[in-house]
């Protein structure tokens, strides 16, 4: 067995103090996971025939109508809206198996979209950097309200039937109108919300929670906290949606071509969200309670170093996720606190924190933040002896 196969590569190793970070591989998978993939690659299978049976399975576990697997929660996002545009043509009349005879009308997206309904509604103060997969499908945002708030009726006002295709969200921060305010205001309108929450822990219940609320297409990331492979996503929601996502996937020639997502990456999917449905996340959370005022209390005993446990929370400020924050004193410590996080970025191995996270509320700007979540057996120690080697 290779120990580290990227020390031939001349790459160093990460230790994830970040979290779910795409960018540094996402999330740690169980080994069984590893072992399905394995287990999948030594036979071939029709693909179209296997995202639909694993489409199944996930709108089963989610209580959504239909569902399909996705090569990450950006493909989820740019399928949902390639969906939303190809909503009443005549891509309907197709069924995703066979040869792609409906090509011609797939690639009209993204460049050809004369005549189609392009236009997303978003909140400005909802909107992020991953909602650009939305104009990769050949979507077009309208914004309404400004940075900090949006109010139903400009909301409302919004819609235009020639060119409304769906209403758009992300789940994230305080501002802004509510997701359940969205879905009335859209569906008195006769249009579908799309819901991107790949960025969110998910907890058994959520998607339930989506779907009930009536939210016509929802995005997950399936390489994050469900720790399946990192180019794995997932997308539940209306049968006739998803259908027309699945028209415009992998392995068919739509918008989603490029995406590919292998057998062995899907099967890699569902291993891992059986086992994360099968979690016991309440003993998880508390034993990255317990790891994070482990490192803050070790953290706080040298000179110039302020750390604390805080936690990441959702909007009905229920905690999500406990972080240690730290912050230092130049004048005692030798080094600024974005000085501390670069050094330690630049250490080998390389630990990768996050600096002024956007996710914490604006008084905790100027520190940086240190997730147990991935931490592996020892790396807290690691951390804990950089952080003095390094000061000045």
């Amino acid at each position: 067995m290779i120990d580290n196969p990227y020390k031939e590569l001349g790459v160093r190793k990460v230790v994830n103090a970040a979290g779910v970070l795409t960018r540094i591989g996402g999330s740690r998978s169980p080994p069984e996971v590893f072992r399905a993939m394995e287990a999948a690659s030594r036979n071939f299978v029709t693909i179209a025939e296997l995202q639909s049976k694993t489409g199944e399975y996930l709108a089963e576990v989610t209580g959504a109508e239909a569902g399909l697997p996705t090569a990450g929660g950006s493909t989820s996002i740019l399928l949902a809206a390639a969906a939303c545009i190809m909503k009443g043509t005549e891509l309907e009349e197709y069924e995703p198996k066979g040869p792609a005879v409906w090509r011609h009308i797939a690639q009209k997206l993204p460049l050809h979209t004369e005549g189609l309904r392009t236009e997303f509604i978003v909140q400005k103060c909802n909107r992020d950097e991953y909602d650009h997969a939305v104009e990769c499908a050949g979507g077009r945002f309208k914004e309404v309200g400004n940075v900090d708030e949006t109010t139903e009726k400009e909301l409302r006002a919004a819609y235009d039937p020639e060119k409304t295709a769906a209403y758009y969200y992300t789940v994230k921060g305080f501002k802004g109108l509510p997701l359940d305010s969205v879905v009335k205001i859209a569906h008195k309108k006769g249009v579908p919300v799309v819901v991107d929450a790949c960025g969110r822990t998910p907890t058994k219940e959520k998607p339930h929670e989506y779907v009930a609320m009536g939210v016509d297409l929802i995005c997950f990331s399936g390489g994050k906290s469900i720790a399946g492979p990192n180019n794995s996503g997932i997308l539940v929601g209306r049968r006739d949606l998803i259908k027309l996502a699945h028209l415009q996937s992998y392995p068919f020639e739509g918008v989603g071509r490029p995406a590919k997502m292998s057998r062995e990456t899907i099967v890699g999917l569902v291993t891992a969200l059986k086992i994360f449905l099968k979690r016991d996340t309440s003993h998880l959370f508390e034993e990255m309670v317990m790891k994070a005022e482990r490192i803050v209390d070790e953290l706080d005993k040298i000179s110039g170093v302020n750390a604390n446990v805080e936690y990441v929370l959702d909007r009905d400020k229920t905690p999500r996720s406990p972080l240690c924050t730290v912050k230092v004193d130049e004048e005692q410590y030798g080094m600024t606190t974005e000085e501390l996080h670069i050094a330690m970025v630049d250490s080998d191995p390389s630990i990768v924190t996050i600096h002024e996270p956007y996710f914490l509320l604006e008084n905790y700007h100027g520190l940086f933040t240190i997730n147990p979540q991935f931490l592996a057996e020892g790396e807290d120690e690691l951390i804990i002896n950089e952080v003095k080697r390094l000061q000045g």
